[in-house]
């Protein structure tokens, strides 16, 4: 574009100089000037254009427009290495030229017989016009005459509307959103105050459809009136390089709001010089985006939390090595108090000798997926617990089951002696807290056998309130808030107010010696789709909330992912077993609900429970229903049952634990049944056929060999529609899927049981 422009100038014997900003550096100087100052030109090329007086290329600005529309008028003083200065005024223009600012000053004294010459050496400017894809026209203010060169005839016609083409209806190509960009509607809007005009806009060619052209015109003016005398333009099409700007553009549009979306930034440093630069993308991130001064990467690695600092330090002096370093996980603390992650790659950029000139970096932000694996791994960490603790528990009641059991048996033996039976109901005490042990073992692990009720929440608290204030000492304030119209629930009665009992316990705990004020609410909570993103395992749906606050201690952040992890606690050893929590957690798990913790150090702890709302199904179970709310439809008392139990029918006991078989075996014997004993599931089958007589089968849940007891029930029920059956077992994970196609009178006893408690679900299952 430069050479073409001043192609024009030095055939229209113009004085001009081009300088690009804000160097001040001399790009180009027309022929005229350089001859009239005595150069070849060449030599003033890559001058610095400095302030009056402070070198052989001088300038300063002598007029300051009123408005931006106006140009300035620069003096120019030229000293040649011999010989007197030179001093000229020149006319400034803003020129933007191969994407960068440039000043176009020409100077004041072009003569109406330059204009002259210029059409004279049109026909020589013809064959370079051609050349460069530029079009020639002029306008003569006086005669109101205009010329056009065939090379715009050619673009955009003879005529216009029926009318030649002029000065005046080239308007009429121009697009309508352009139409003040043109040279006629700018010198209306500055009354001649320029000499230069540079603008780009679309225009309507030959062809029909509109093209991005340039124009580039300067007026010459009467040397005697100064008024224009005439204007001579250079129209050229630019549409290819408009595409390919919006194209650039468009592509930039599209990486600025991809970096957005993928929360991207880069930045590079020049290893010679050690200077750097970051993206405005990254800037944001990292909080800095409306600093007054803009970052840097020494800004960022300060940032740097201290333990990935010296990480971040030597991967970027491994890439100024020229090593590529990949994935680089670093976490970074804003001003803000935010820490948030960011993975970085580094690339080394080579020159043309092979060695590492700069360095490119890229950095993610990574924190939601950071957050999202400290969720996983916490969630993996709790159910590895969790089936750890099941597992124990399991074995634990097997054991429970034969210490009780056996106690039982020789507690009937020694009646009459006082002192062995205090020693026997001590052990008994004892195992019966062990009992209690693996209920909250089991209920943290979730596998627990829940008996489900449809319950009102409101009610359940307000029952509670009393037992509550009790169990909390005098200081403590209670309040209870009930929420109104709150939906009923299905869950375990005894298990929730277990629960909140458990939970006010813990806030009196924490409230000692602190003003005390404990609150208990109810609402109901509909949860979306986009809040359960922030809830660990939590669903999106109705569910009914009880929060239990306090305004004790708190619990430091680095405890808050601990609290619900089985005897995890703070208190001292004598004042806790840290299974209050976590049998909470599995309970409400188990519900299909899911638990929050609020806590603040020095303020006050808040527990919410989001327990799953029950919808009405008539008489339909939910899905939450277990197999032992099946049992307990039965309401008869025992003693009314025991009439329906014939004297010596005959119990089959599938147990695969030995010990826990033979007390069972040893508990039904007392109560006046004949017994037979199976291992398994096949051998209970077996037995069945070999002994018609068997009534009742009394089958461990889980078993080892392949079958397991609710599907030995179901192949037992096949052969026998008419047999009685009563499972037995220390935890029932899966029993509501296991069981649910099977008749409604089969009941559950749960390990360790006493011989009570059998009698009572042995009867109550003969007379089912």
């Amino acid at each position: 574009m430069i050479e073409q422009l001043f192609k024009a100038l030095n055939s229209a014997n113009a004085e001009a100089i081009l300088v690009a900003m804000p160097e001040a550096v001399v790009r180009a100087v027309s022929q005229p000037l350089a001859q009239r100052w005595g150069s070849d030109g060449a030599s003033l090329k890559g001058q610095l254009l400095r302030k009056y007086g402070g070198g052989a290329l001088s300038a300063r600005q002598i007029t300051f427009p009123a408005s931006a529309e106006e140009p300035a008028t620069v003096e120019i003083c030229y000293t040649p290495p011999l010989g007197s200065a030179f001093t000229s005024h020149f006319k400034a223009e803003k020129l933007d030229c191969d994407d960068k600012q440039h000043l176009l000053l020409v100077a004041q004294h072009v003569s109406l017989t330059q204009s002259i010459a210029m059409e004279e050496n049109e026909r020589r400017l013809s064959l370079a016009m051609r050349s460069g894809g530029y079009a020639l026209w002029d306008y003569d203010f006086e005669t109101d005459a205009t010329y056009n060169s065939p090379e715009m005839t050619a673009v955009f016609g003879q005529e216009v509307d029926g009318q030649k083409l002029t000065f005046h209806n080239f308007n009429r190509l121009v697009h309508p959103e352009d139409r003040d960009k043109t040279l006629d509607e700018k010198m209306r809007q500055t009354t001649f105050g320029q000499d230069i005009f540079h603008s780009r806009y679309r225009v309507r060619t030959t062809a029909g459809k509109y093209e991005w052209v340039e124009s580039m015109a300067g007026l010459v003016r009467d040397p005697k009136t100064g008024r224009p005398a005439k204007c001579v333009g250079l129209l050229r099409n630019i549409d290819s390089q408009m595409i390919s700007l919006e194209r650039l553009k468009s592509s930039e549009r599209n990486l600025r709001r991809t970096q957005a979306i993928a929360r991207l930034g880069s930045f590079s440093v020049r290893v010679e010089s050690n200077v750097s630069r970051l993206t405005a993308e990254l800037a944001e991130l990292i909080g800095m985006s409306e600093a007054m001064v803009h970052p840097t990467l020494k800004t960022f690695i300060e940032l740097i939390e201290p333990q990935d600092r010296e990480r971040f330090c030597e991967a970027l002096e491994l890439a100024k090595l020229g090593q590529h370093i990949k994935n680089l996980e670093i976490c970074v603390r804003l001003h803000s108090g935010e820490q948030p992650w960011f993975e970085v790659s580094m690339e080394p950029e080579l020159d043309t000798s092979g060695k590492v000139e700069s360095i490119f970096g890229c950095c993610q932000s990574i924190t939601e997926r950071k957050s999202l694996e400290r969720r996983f791994q916490q969630a993996q960490k709790m159910e590895a617990v969790g089936q750890l603790t099941g597992g124990i528990a399991h074995d634990f009641n097997n054991l429970l089951m034969v210490v009780m059991g056996n106690l039982q048996l020789v507690e009937g033996y020694v009646k009459d002696d006082d002192r062995t039976l205090q020693r026997i109901r001590a052990a008994r005490d004892a195992a019966e807290k062990g009992s209690d042990l693996t209920r909250r073992l089991l209920a943290f692990s979730r596998q627990q056998t829940l008996q489900n009720r449809e319950i009102e929440v409101n009610d359940l608290i307000m029952n509670m309130k009393d037992m509550l204030s009790q169990a909390l000492s005098a200081v403590v304030e209670l309040n209870v808030v009930p929420g109104e119209n709150i939906w009923p629930i299905k869950a375990d009665k005894t298990m929730l107010e277990s629960c909140i009992l458990n939970l006010c316990i813990n806030a009196r705990d924490a409230m000692s010696g602190r003003p005390a004020k404990l609150i208990i609410e109810t609402a109901n909570r509909t949860l979306l789709a986009e809040e359960c993103e922030h809830h660990d395992e939590a669903k999106p749906g109705d569910y009914v909330e009880i929060s239990v606050s306090d305004t004790g201690s708190g619990i430091a952040p680095e405890n808050i992912e601990k609290v619900f992890q089985p005897f995890f606690t703070t208190k001292e050893p004598d004042q806790g077993s840290g299974l209050g929590l976590s049998m909470i957690y599995g309970f409400v798990k188990q519900s299909g609900g899911h638990v929050k913790i609020y806590s603040e150090v020095g303020l006050g702890t808040c527990v919410k429970l989001f327990v799953p709302r029950k919808h009405r199904r008539g008489a339909t179970l939910d899905a939450t229903d277990d197999v032992a709310v099946k049992g307990f439809a039965i309401e008869n008392p025992i003693d009314a049952l025991s009439q329906f139990v014939s004297a010596r029918e005959t119990v089959l006991i599938v147990e695969d634990n030995d010990s826990v078989r033979e007390v069972a075996a040893a508990m039904i014997e007392e109560m006046g049944f004949d017994v037979k004993t199976a291992t398994s599931g096949a051998s209970g089958l077996a037995a069945l056929e070999i002994h018609p007589e068997i009534s009742l089968i009394l089958s461990d849940v889980i078993m080892s060999g392949g079958m397991n007891g609710p599907e030995l029930a179901a192949k037992a029920k096949r052969l026998r529609p008419d047999l009685k059956v009563l499972f037995m077992s220390g935890y029932a994970p899966g029993n509501v899927r296991l069981i649910q196609d099977l008749p409604d009178t089969i009941d559950l006893v749960n390990k360790p049981f006493t011989r009570d408690e059998l009698t009572s679900k042995v009867k109550r299952a003969l007379a089912a």
